[in-house]
């Protein structure tokens, strides 16, 4: 019953404090500094309560006053209540989405920090978001040729902390150290427990892994260009052949009138309720009696036949064109294909460019089509190197990170710049349909 109760007052005190931030910044926008201090000192008072008395009943009520308290606020000090309200709302919808956008950031910042950090850090908990590395004393080196560490040693027999250097890793498991301070014992030297050291750290990201991910690929991929060199050929072909296709049988579908048009575009959209399992094998079999196993044919290719999902997409857009500007098109000469390549394309860029990113993400992302039809790795695109790159290097996760880091960075760049063009897309293509 506590935690049902915890939870309820956390959420209830993360609502409020939402609706209390959004209510200061509106009255700060409106020049009420009594509402603004108000919604200050409300958000203060949730603040101490969830983190400070961490009383859950007291957070649930501070919550709950909080959330009334500056709604009525700002209805009283404002010279336009229903106004007041509504930018609320407002600030509200805009606070929660920014929240939720932080929430979905975070596996993704877990995978940047893990890239960054050394191998003992990997294992602490709770995790630290922003990597440290153990100090080095300078001039003083272990035997293995790196640099001592500095760490701090308490002993059991009392008489203070003692800063010391690790100079040697014995094969006991304990650690041979040498006293830097205090003074008095400087030089002396020890051996301890590795859990009886607590290693003096600094904030410094480990760079280093980046480098060593890509130096440990076979020299034969030229430090991952091959697998690179593949992706984006694949990518490339794959964008091409679903916007020429699709854009075509879309055109015919929306544009053209031809017997029995209905139904075989009914006959397309039935194609998108049959699962992928169900033609894989007959897929399989078609590719390998044209001799393309082992090839990158048969993960491009398909893309020049279309697809249901896409084609129906483009069947909206260039059905909400109106039939003027092709009527004119006629009478200034252009045929069908002149109409669709002069007058039909251009106007349907939002939906190509959202074909294009979903196309780029899918062949980007390919892993099943090259385990299925790709033996060789000089053919290897980046999904299936780094599945194989994770089953030699599993147990190094800062590699690890690294590595999938390198492949995802480029395609979230690529979204970050693009999404616009990708929900204007998905969001008009039901508009003005017939």
């Amino acid at each position: 019953m506590t935690s049902l109760l915890w939870l309820i007052s956390v959420l209830a005190g993360l609502v409020s404090m939402v609706f209390v931030v959004s209510a200061t910044v509106s009255a700060i926008h409106r020049r009420e500094p009594g509402a603004a201090a108000m919604g200050a000192a409300l958000g203060l008072g949730i603040v101490i309560a969830g983190f400070g008395l961490r009383a859950h009943l007291l957070l649930l009520a501070v919550a709950i006053g909080a959330f009334f308290g500056a709604r009525a606020i700002l209805r009283r000090m404002t010279r336009n209540p229903q106004h007041a309200t509504e930018t609320t709302k407002l600030s509200a919808a805009h606070m929660t989405l920014l929240a939720g956008s932080f929430v979905f950031l975070i596996p993704f910042a877990w995978l940047l920090s893990t890239s960054l950090k050394p191998d003992d850090e990997m294992a602490i908990f709770p995790p630290r978001w922003i990597p440290t590395q153990q100090v080095t004393v300078n001039g003083l080196m272990k035997q293995d040729g790196k640099p001592a560490g500095l760490s701090t040693y308490t002993p059991p027999a009392g008489g203070g902390p003692l800063q010391v250097a690790e100079v040697e890793d014995l094969p006991t498991g304990d650690i041979r150290v040498q006293v830097l301070e205090p003074t008095e014992r400087k030089g002396e030297t020890l051996t301890v427990g590795r859990k009886d050291l607590v290693k003096v750290r600094q904030t410094d990201p480990r760079w280093e892994n980046y480098s060593e991910a890509l130096a440990f690929l076979p020299k034969e991929t030229i430090y991952g260009l091959v697998f690179l060199k593949n992706t984006l050929f694949l990518t490339m072909m794959t964008v091409l052949g679903t916007i020429v296709s699709s854009s075509l049988v879309a055109y015919s579908f929306a544009r053209l009138n031809w017997p029995g048009k209905n139904l075989w575009f009914g006959v397309l959209l039935a194609t998108m309720m049959i699962p992928g399992a169900v033609t894989m094998m007959p897929q399989f079999l078609i590719f390998r009696s044209l001799g393309w196993y082992d090839t990158l044919r048969p993960l491009w290719v398909p893309a020049f036949f279309g697809s249901a999902f896409n084609i129906f997409l483009l069947r909206q857009f260039f059905m909400s064109i109106p039939n003027e500007l092709e009527d004119a098109a006629k009478i200034d000469g252009c045929g069908p294909f002149g109409i669709y390549w002069r007058v039909m394309l251009p106007l349907v860029k939002p939906a190509l460019a959202a074909i294009a990113i979903m196309g780029t993400l899918g062949a980007w992302n390919n892993f099943q089509g090259p385990l299925i039809y790709l033996s060789s790795p000089e053919q290897m695109p980046l999904a299936y190197a780094l599945q194989l790159y994770q089953t030699q290097h599993g147990g190094e996760p800062g590699l690890m990170m690294a590595a999938s880091t390198m492949v995802v960075l480029p395609i979230i760049v690529l979204f970050f710049f693009t999404q616009r063009y990708f929900i204007e897309g998905v969001s008009l293509s039901g508009l003005g349909g017939r």
